[in-house]
């Protein structure tokens, strides 16, 4: 199910209860899809996972929406006095892309609360489908490009970086 401009389906009824119907219809898998990203589906799916009792997916968009602008169609750039229509969907959401570290905290999040069918939707890279997979543990073949700090030139503590560097590092 996907949540639009408002925080109820166009029904009207909340994503909770939308969910417990299809439960009861005979539904073995509810949650949310699309639309609303990391920070604003959180609170929708705790309030899902009470109502249900079956499994529950979560596949936000990885973008920062806010309470305010609920979903990616209707972010604004205040910055940015250039974009048609002053909206950014669908060619300017660079702005507002989540980075991996906020989806693998996502990830943490909905494990915790019981949420165990995850992904990301609509504009999802690489890096985040792989730090999600991190979050939860695993090491998929792709970790190999994740980052390894202990190699940065100034935050790193690799035997490999040079003494001269690691002062460098001190003055940053």
């Amino acid at each position: 199910m996907a949540i639009h401009r408002d925080p109820e389906t166009y029904e009207g009824l909340s994503p909770e209860d939308c969910c417990k119907r299809l439960e009861d219809a005979g539904a073995d898998v509810v949650g949310l899809n699309c639309m609303p990203g990391p920070d604003t589906m959180l609170p929708m799916l705790r309030k899902i996972r009470l109502a249900v009792k079956c499994h529950v997916a979560a596949l936000p968009v990885p973008y920062r929406t806010s309470d305010a602008e609920l979903t990616f169609h209707h972010l604004h750039d205040e910055h940015c006095s250039c974009l048609p229509d002053g909206g950014t969907f669908p060619t300017a959401l660079d702005p507002f892309t989540c980075n991996r570290y906020e989806i693998a905290e996502f990830t943490k999040e909905a494990v915790d609360i019981g949420i165990h069918y995850l992904g990301v939707c609509c504009g999802a890279k690489p890096h985040h489908i792989r730090s999600m997979a991190e979050a939860l543990g695993r090491r998929p073949p792709a970790s190999k490009y994740s980052p390894d700090m202990s190699k940065h030139a100034y935050f790193g503590d690799s035997d490999v970086i040079s003494e001269e560097y690691r002062e460098l590092s001190t003055r940053l």
